[in-house]
């Protein structure tokens, strides 16, 4: 999520990704708020910050905002998609739940999602994110069968690469947007790493 937050910035040029290694990320100058609640803070954040951070530095820090998913999840109630519930855990617990009300724009996302997977034309850049950030996570997995990604894993990672994005207001931005990728890709490695770490370290603990 804090890869897609940073992209999305970078897509509505609120921020630029230096195209150096580094990868530091600075907000745009005349740049405004875009009238979304987390958006709106995460650019805040970079405009305030009084030093530049690389882009994977943001990519956590977004990720780790006060309940994103929440707040994320209230966002798509107010817009009729979602609606809050509860569900209950071991009989015992309940939580709070987000099921369902309007499908459509799911449908229509995963619908677009295919359409680039299997197309061979330039893509909306936007719909480049967000195939991107599934692939790299391994979230696509979830409604696409491997059946269906296998013959496309070359498109698949050319669009991750930043490749086949459709018209863009200008190279900086695209390149920014690839960055945003690149960052979340990087922690998404760096997450896994961690967690291959911590599951040595366990199996080492019971077996001694």
């Amino acid at each position: 999520m804090g890869g897609a937050i940073l992209a999305e910035l970078a897509v509505r040029g609120c921020v630029r990704i230096d195209e150096g290694k580094k990868a530091w990320v600075e907000a745009v100058s005349g740049a405004h708020r875009v009238g979304n609640e987390i958006l709106d803070e995460a650019f805040a954040r970079v405009r305030e910050s009084k030093r530049r951070r690389r882009a994977s530095a943001w990519v956590t820090t977004f990720g780790s905002l006060k309940r994103l998913r929440h707040r994320t999840a209230v966002g798509l109630c107010r817009r009729g998609i979602l609606r809050t519930g509860e569900s209950q855990i071991l009989l015992l617990f309940t939580r709070k739940a987000y099921p369902t009300l309007d499908p459509g724009p799911e449908r229509e996302l995963i619908a677009g999602l295919r359409e680039a997977i299997t197309g061979d034309s330039d893509i909306e850049p936007l719909i480049g994110v967000v195939l991107s950030i599934l692939n790299i996570t391994g979230a696509l997995k979830i409604h696409f069968g491997r059946k269906e990604l296998a013959p496309h894993k070359e498109r698949l990672n050319e669009i991750t690469a930043g490749k086949h994005f459709g018209t863009h207001p200008s190279r900086s931005a695209l390149h920014a947007v690839r960055g945003a990728v690149a960052a979340a890709q990087a922690e998404v490695a760096a997450t896994q790493v961690a967690a291959t770490q911590v599951a040595a370290v366990a199996v080492t603990v019971s077996s001694s």
